[in-house]
């Protein structure tokens, strides 16, 4: 069932509508990348919906399009329907996963696992074994700093995201190799992030300043949103389909539906 915020609540969203921190798209954009300074969506409401999936970790579109999977820091993947229905998807009695994304063209899941520090795909159509391609070995190894988001890229590429100390921006291939590392300085964490193909831009959650920040591909922050609604905003998702971009909430296991104009 689809709760909406409290009035109060509300008009809080709609106070924080305008950029917490507002920067100029073009600035420090990297050599043959830059953000059209027209785009700058506008957040205009905010829903939520109830989920069972423990601690909510990382999000991306469910393999149908119909829904989305859900990390949990917990168990593993979890899916999630429109209307918070939740099912198993791929669970393990105890699995770090805190960040997921799907192929789009192949359908194939990947996922992380922090304090192990691994990059971990699941074969579709069955889902069932888990393959492992590669371990980040020199930073956040048995520690809470690891690794926490993964998105799909393009050309066989994924980004995958070391919170903290550093908080790293990396490309990964499917086969298991780094091409490319830097280590982000506009943002204090990286909780996850998101590849958006339709404007070839990344969104990246910051869940301890309790911000989304739209950044160009190197991951520099072009302009930031307060969400102080979402106590622990660990999972995003960028949903062109329904104007939104959902937030998954560590703490209360909800999904968050914030709705922008212009997205």
């Amino acid at each position: 069932m689809k709760h909406f915020l409290s009035l109060l609540g509300i008009l809080l969203a709609m106070a924080i509508c305008i950029p917490a921190s507002s920067r100029d798209a073009n600035r420090r954009s990297a050599p043959g990348h830059a953000v059209s300074s027209d785009y700058m969506p506008r957040m205009v409401s905010c829903s939520y919906i109830e989920t069972t999936v423990p601690e909510v970790s990382g999000l991306c579109l469910a393999p149908d399009g119909d829904g989305l999977l859900a990390a949990s820091d917990e168990r593993g993947i979890y899916r999630v329907g429109w209307d918070g229905t939740t099912t198993e998807f791929y669970v393990e009695k105890r699995l770090d996963c805190e960040g997921v994304t799907i192929d789009p063209a192949t359908k194939d899941v990947y996922y992380v696992v922090e304090r192990k520090q691994e990059v971990r795909r699941l074969a579709a159509p069955e889902y069932k074994t888990s393959e492992l391609l590669g371990v980040v070995s020199d930073a956040g190894l048995r520690t809470n700093d690891g690794l926490e988001g993964i998105t799909w890229y393009k050309d066989g590429t994924l980004l995958v995201g070391n919170q903290r100390r550093p908080v790293r921006l990396m490309h990964f291939t499917v086969g298991g190799d780094i091409t490319d590392r830097r280590e982000l300085t506009g943002t204090t964490e990286i909780a996850d992030l998101c590849y958006d193909p339709v404007q070839d831009v990344l969104w990246i959650a910051d869940s301890e300043l309790r911000t989304l920040n739209l950044c160009t591909l190197e991951g520099e922050v072009l302009a930031s949103w307060a969400i102080p609604f979402v106590d622990n905003g660990e999972g995003i998702y960028v949903d062109h389909e329904h104007s939104c971009i959902w937030v998954g909430d560590d703490t209360t296991s909800r999904i968050y539906k914030i709705r922008f104009e212009g997205l």
